[in-house]
């Protein structure tokens, strides 16, 4: 990634406000509400996606800081080589974010592949009774994905439309069908007080871990910073009014579910697994309201939606490492282009290699680990940075609301995430920021 190198301005508001959205929305909250549900039962489910809405803003002001200060491509790269300069600690810092990026990308590729092939058990049932052959699905959607993107393209504009006209027109399908037949007594019924306040404490923490796997890419405007028009005041208009647009759908959707089924019918089972109306909550929703023609229609919107997703996501994450390899600031394969058609071969093979592994794994599992490897070298990291850069005395044209504020809560709700996130995401978080240290001291020791 050339931080030097002119991008011409053409992306406003609406058009930054859409990348934001259109990287919130995908398909996670289609395929995460048993997962929640399953944490905090019942009408408490709803504080997750307050509470994750509210992170999202706090954390949101921060990147708009940082994005008004640096308005250059690359977000958390870029502004970690900035304020931490070309000494060792902001280059390990700009090394291990890619390197991260290296398995938080598949990760979340790994959570498409697996919704994608909960879905396709809609359409045809006999994979929704067996967990293996769900998992040769997603692999091999992960394969297609890797094939289709095996070539030279010059542009991804009318997929990005698309997907963003399916997605939340899909959205909208199954929260009018929610309502259709909408319970107040079933969606509001709470268990007695002792057993509400006892869930609250116990499953708040599972619950917003996902719920922030929902709310993750209100922050994907600043990835294109350098093209985007007066990036000074878009950019924390298009994060603020993502977050509270997308915070709207979630929690009217999940109102909506609530008072459509009983939850207990397709909250995840004792082995973690989801039974065959959670893997496709909301076509079942849809069906319920509008008929079996409707719930395969809308089916076939989230299949679109899954699968233009984790197409234009493993394309643009794909051009990371590659461009970082080129700065010199991460391995030097990874610099390599496709002869031929002269796109990033190895970061992209790499990439899809491990999301393909990463299939084979439970939605919760790979959602858990997925976020243990966001928060220390992302999240906690550019929330350091931006203190830092104050205290540098750099003032950024836009300046966070009520500053400190919102950037402590913000740390401080992403370490309680961390350690929410289950022992075995959190060693994973811990052993992949490690063995990133170990590779980028011996690449430093081995260069000329």
């Amino acid at each position: 990634m050339n931080l030097g190198e002119p991008l011409v301005r053409g992306v406003g508001l609406r058009g930054a406000l859409a990348v934001n959205v259109i990287s919130m929305i995908g398909i996670g909250p289609l395929i995460t509400i048993p997962l929640v549900l399953g944490s905090l039962h019942g009408p408490l489910s709803l504080v997750a996606w307050l509470l994750g809405a509210l992170l999202a803003l706090c954390d949101g002001l921060v990147w708009a800081e940082l994005g008004s200060a640096y308005p250059r491509s690359g977000g958390t790269y870029g502004y970690l080589l900035e304020i931490f300069g070309p000494l060792r600690i902001g280059r390990l810092l700009a090394f291990l974010f890619v390197w991260e990026t290296i398995f938080i990308i598949p990760l979340t590729l790994a959570s498409g592949y697996i919704g994608f092939a909960n879905y396709a058990g809609y359409l045809v049932p006999s994979l929704g009774s067996s967990p293996l052959a769900l998992k040769l699905v997603a692999a091999a959607v992960g394969v297609i994905t890797i094939f289709a993107l095996y070539r030279g393209i010059k542009t991804i504009e009318r997929v990005s439309v698309l997907l963003w006209g399916v997605a939340v027109l899909t959205l909208l399908a199954v929260i009018a069908a929610a309502f259709a037949h909408w319970s107040a007594h079933l969606a509001f019924a709470f268990r007695s007080a002792p057993s509400m306040w006892g869930g609250l404490r116990a499953g708040l923490g599972p619950a917003l871990v996902v719920a922030m796997y929902d709310y993750i890419g209100y922050n994907q405007a600043n990835t294109i910073a350098g093209e985007v028009v007066e990036p000074q005041r878009t950019l924390p208009r298009s994060i603020v009014g993502a977050i509270l647009l997308v915070g709207a759908l979630y929690i009217a959707m999940q109102i909506g579910v609530l008072g459509a089924i009983p939850w207990q019918r397709y909250v995840p089972l004792a082995d973690g697994s989801l039974p065959p109306l959670g893997q496709h909550l909301a076509s079942a929703v849809v069906e319920r309201a509008f008929g079996p023609a409707a719930g395969i229609f809308v089916t076939i919107l989230i299949l679109i939606t899954a699968f233009a997703s984790v197409y234009g996501l493993l394309l643009g994450s794909s051009r990371i490492p590659y461009a970082a390899a080129l700065d010199g600031l991460f391995l030097r394969p990874f610099a390599h282009l496709h002869e031929r058609h002269r796109f990033p071969d190895v970061s992209l093979v790499v990439m899809g290699a491990i999301a393909l592994i990463a299939s084979f794994f439970t939605l919760d599992q790979v959602i858990s680990a997925l976020i243990a490897a966001i928060v220390l070298v992302q999240s906690v990291a550019q929330i350091v940075a931006l203190f830092v850069m104050r205290a540098q005395g750099v003032r950024a044209p836009y300046r966070m609301w009520l500053y400190p504020l919102p950037a402590i809560v913000a740390l401080a709700a992403w370490v309680y995430v961390f350690c929410s996130a289950g022992s075995s995401a959190i060693v994973f978080g811990l052993v992949s920021i490690a063995a990133g240290a170990v590779v980028y001291v011996a690449t430093r020791r081995a260069a000329p």
